[in-house]
């Protein structure tokens, strides 16, 4: 599916396919060829379940995909609630990112997360921090919605695939006044921390992580060996060849959204709705 991009690693990516559709309640596999260049029907529908995450948890996966025009809209929103507790009152950043938007009202010195050369997510390499003012709480999700999506986008334009990515970043408040459609609705953290998707949006995420963790709202699972990287004795190890994924190396700049991942996200809206959202419910008779 990804062409000389993965000479060397197919066996692992092979594995990675195998392994998320055996845990998928969406059950079939059309041709990669069929989903991404075909004749797909137009229409859209809202793809929605529960995804197991190292036989230890599950994890929603919710969005909407839509076929117009020939091509593939994919749309994800999250609404946040801003904390209130012990600390509430000052937002960990990951960079210098949103010191135009505040007017320079921004703690700024070190180096940026995604630039730390840390496998860490949270490589403490710098003090970046801003008032958890609702300006500034609005710019960070506005910096959210603009340039977490454009890694999804860069990455399919670079494989030549017809499909565009939209995530959309709102208060919880918000959300519920204008009846917006939500996929998840989540705590806004005002720190980073190695916690999973569906407990929090934090803070402290560069934005290569915060793509990597709507990957798990697309239904994508990891692709590092269990639990690493959330302590520090025991750095993130990705499978064999999976250090040039997103979902793999989350928090690198130069990973990517392979085509396999696209497909993975596209493939469902060909499969019958579950008859459960649980992806186990038909694997005893």
């Amino acid at each position: 599916m990804s062409g000389p991009v993965l000479e060397g690693r197919e066996a692992t990516f092979r594995d990675i396919l195998a392994d998320t559709v055996a845990k998928d309640a969406y059950l079939c596999l059309p041709p990669p060829r069929r989903v991404f260049h075909g004749d797909a029907p137009e229409g859209e529908r809202r793809i929605a379940g529960m995804m197991p995450h190292y036989g230890l948890f599950f994890g929603p996966m919710s969005y909407l995909v839509r076929r117009r025009g020939g091509a593939w809209e994919v749309e994800v929103r999250i609404a946040v609630e801003p904390s209130t507790g012990a600390g509430a009152g000052w937002l960990e950043l990951p960079d210098c990112g949103l010191s135009a938007a505040l007017g320079g009202a921004i703690a700024c010195r070190g180096t940026p997360y995604a630039r730390a050369g840390s496998t860490d997510a949270c490589p403490g390499s710098g003090v970046f921090t801003a008032r958890a003012t609702p300006a500034a709480i609005r710019a960070l999700l506005g910096r959210w919605s603009a340039e977490a999506e454009g890694y999804w986008n860069r990455d399919a334009r670079a494989f030549g695939l017809p499909v565009r990515y939209d995530f959309d970043f709102v208060l919880a408040d918000e959300a519920r006044g204008r009846g917006l459609r939500v996929d998840l609705a989540v705590p806004l953290s005002p720190t980073c921390g190695r916690t999973p998707y569906f407990s929090a949006m934090r803070a402290g995420w560069s934005l290569p992580v915060l793509a990597h963790e709507v990957g798990h709202v697309l239904g994508l699972l990891d692709e590092y060996e269990a639990l690493s990287g959330i302590v520090r004795c025991y750095p993130k190890t990705p499978f064999p060849g999976a250090e040039i994924s997103r979902m793999g190396l989350s928090m690198k700049e130069e990973t990517r959204l392979l085509p396999i991942h696209h497909y993975l996200v596209l493939r469902r809206f060909f499969c019958r709705e579950p008859e459960s959202i649980d992806p186990y419910a038909g694997a005893i008779r």
